[in-house]
């Protein structure tokens, strides 16, 4: 233990520095004739890419290590740290509308595992379907997908497992059809968290980043829920044909021992909560997803009505004070480090000069979009979708408005979209390493599922934001 502890802490300090050196070497040797402020922002943005590549260090930490080098390099004149309060622009992220938004995302997931609401939802979709098989994998995944658009694509996978798993030792071990449902499970999971602005970070990223001109709630949804919808569906019949069941009923009675806290679980030895404090939640839940939908009618901000699961949910106690210790908050770190970054880049004018680094005349806004739709989708399989949202979206951003002023919105969320298809191997999302534990499927399974998403999820999206653009 202690020597694989020593190689792998020598490995990080090798890839801090490796990284380090890099970013020294790449942004300060050459001329490139930008301002000593656009230079420094290369440097961060390079080392910060190296050590989100690397994982030198957390995620989150470089996030953190981000924002205090845009304060010392980018915030004072000539290192003169008295001279100015303009350092403090590069803390802004920190109060984003777009952090309290993630964080009531984050509060409503805790309710529903801390109530089991969740589990009670998907218990009763797969006793709804019955037990043939193509109707299972399609209950299965239908939850999934739903509960993924508003509850962490982690927590949501982690949670199916553990309803399913009494399910997959009931199946034979000749039959290949636990494999279907694992996969369905990861596939799902990744997916369903395209179709809202809380469902996976890369999405959150692509509307701080567009700022005043970014959809809404409701209209995110309506570019990203059809693609993504329609690529499930895809994947769903693939899995199915690859995988197909050699039993005609699948044996459900197991799962009905999963305990979700109400008098229908059998056996159990958990403390029940009050009837009321669920009813409470789903209540709470209701009103506060209907009135993200219904934006444009009643003009409440998102962010305002974010707080209300917030407020809502500790006022009657079913969260409290060690609840809010589990909230992801790497995951908004993360997601803050990369706001700042953008705005950094923005702000120096690197932005601009990445855009005179490809030629454009000639290219169209399509080709643009689906080179670096294509890209964030492989870097994301060797990397968290997340950071490589992080350093792509800036350079897209800058790029696309060399076409017209209205292209960033369309190439920013084709991008932000198509991170989500990164599932190739067990490593490139939670759902997909939570999923390999189970020790149902190898890495060939993963392969398989993954380059099938990473080739028509692109144009699938691209296409769809086309015909919305031309329609309305």
């Amino acid at each position: 233990m202690n020597s694989a502890y020593k190689i792998f802490t020598q490995f990080s300090f090798l890839s801090f520095f490796a990284s380090l050196f890099a970013a020294l070497l790449l942004a300060y040797t050459p001329e490139y004739g930008l301002s000593k402020e656009a230079v420094n922002t290369l440097f961060i943005l390079i080392f910060a890419a190296g050590l989100w590549i690397s994982e030198a260090i957390p995620a989150f930490a470089v996030s953190l290590l981000v924002v205090a080098l845009e304060i010392v390099l980018l915030g004072f004149s000539d290192f003169d740290f008295s001279a100015s309060n303009e350092w403090e622009i590069y803390l802004d992220p920190w109060s984003s509308p777009l952090i309290f938004l993630f964080l009531a995302g984050f509060i409503m997931a805790l309710a529903a595992s801390k109530t089991k609401i969740d589990v009670w939802l998907a218990k009763k979709v797969l006793f709804y379907v019955g037990n043939k098989p193509h109707n299972i994998i399609t209950g299965l995944m239908a939850v999934t997908y739903f509960l993924s658009m508003f509850i962490s694509n982690t927590a949501t996978a982690a949670m199916m497992m553990t309803i399913i798993t009494p399910m997959l030792l009931s199946i034979k071990s000749s039959n290949p059809f636990s494999k279907a449902t694992v996969l369905g499970v990861a596939v799902s999971a990744n997916l369903g968290g395209m179709a809202t602005i809380i469902g996976t970070p890369p999405n959150a990223i692509a509307v701080g980043i567009l700022g005043q001109s970014a959809p809404s709630f409701i209209g995110w949804m309506g570019l990203a829920l059809v693609p993504s919808l329609f690529i499930v569906i895809i994947l769903r019949f693939l899995i199915v044909k690859l995988y197909p069941s050699n039993e005609e009923f699948i044996n459900l009675q197991s799962i009905g021992e999963v305990e979700h806290l109400d008098s229908e679980t059998k056996n159990s030895n958990t403390e029940i909560l009050p009837g009321w404090k669920r009813v409470v939640t789903i209540v709470i839940f209701i009103i506060t997803i209907l009135l993200w939908l219904s934006g444009p009618l009643h003009h409440i901000p998102t962010t305002a009505i974010s707080f209300l699961p917030i407020i809502g949910l500790t006022l009657f106690g079913i969260i409290d004070a060690d609840d809010i210790c589990k909230i992801r908050w790497d995951v908004i770190i993360l997601i803050i480090g990369g706001l700042s970054l953008g705005f950094a880049i923005s702000k120096s004018g690197l932005d601009a000069w990445f855009a005179t680094l490809i030629e454009t005349d000639g290219l169209s806004l399509f080709w643009i979009a689906l080179i670096f739709s294509y890209f964030v989708v492989l870097v994301s399989n060797f990397m968290s979708n997340t950071a490589a949202t992080n350093i792509t979206l800036p350079i897209v951003v800058a790029i696309a408005a060399t076409i017209s002023a209205s292209s960033s919105q369309f190439a920013v969320i084709a991008v932000a979209l198509s991170a989500s298809f990164a599932m190739s191997l067990p490593v490139s999302t939670p759902p997909n390493a939570i999923v390999f534990a189970s020790n149902k499927v190898i890495s060939r399974d993963f392969l398989i599922i993954g380059l099938v998403t990473a080739l028509i999820g692109p144009p699938v999206v691209i296409g769809w934001l086309y015909f919305i653009n031309t329609v309305f």
